[in-house]
């Protein structure tokens, strides 16, 4: 139990963390807005740089709780799969389809650039997403592995083509 603990109050320090540097990035002048790698006095893209970190800090937090509770790991990984798939899709929509290149952490990027990486964050999204049901229904260590290792391999393809 004392390894639980352990994991969880470290789980949860990292995402407290996380959770300030988005608070503390926000206020103007501020100098965690450098950690982003984005021009520091744009405000659009400091302020969604702000969101993809604070809510992954309040996923690590979400994640802390489900260590200290004991959820299932089965539950944990199926929910963190979809998450992570679903907020990976949406991300790539709005930069695709929303022209939203602030969000890309790549500054200054040209529109069609833009179009490609928002479609390979869509694609990066759903080759996540088999994993879900494979975890769930506790499928072998083989076929996860599979899963894993084909997505990510047409991930990186699939970003370095959008960075062509």
């Amino acid at each position: 139990m004392k390894a639980d603990g352990l994991a969880a109050a470290t789980t949860l320090l990292i995402g407290c963390l996380l959770v300030a540097v988005a608070a503390l990035s926000l206020r103007s002048g501020s100098r965690t807005r450098r950690l982003y790698g984005a021009d520091a006095t744009d405000e659009s893209a400091v302020r969604a740089n702000a969101t993809v970190v604070g809510l992954c800090g309040i996923g690590m937090c979400a994640f802390a709780a489900a260590i200290r509770f004991g959820v299932s790991t089965r539950l944990v990984g199926t929910v963190t799969v979809v998450v992570s798939a679903g907020l990976c899709i949406v991300l790539g929509w709005l930069i695709r389809y929303r022209d939203r290149r602030e969000l890309l952490t790549t500054p200054n990027v040209d529109r069609a650039a833009a179009r490609r990486l928002g479609g390979a964050a869509i694609l990066c999204g759903a080759l996540v997403l088999p994993l879900a049901p494979a975890i769930w229904f506790r499928a072998g260590p083989g076929l996860l592995l599979g899963i894993a290792l084909g997505g990510s391999f047409v991930s990186l393809f699939a970003v370095a083509y959008a960075y062509r």
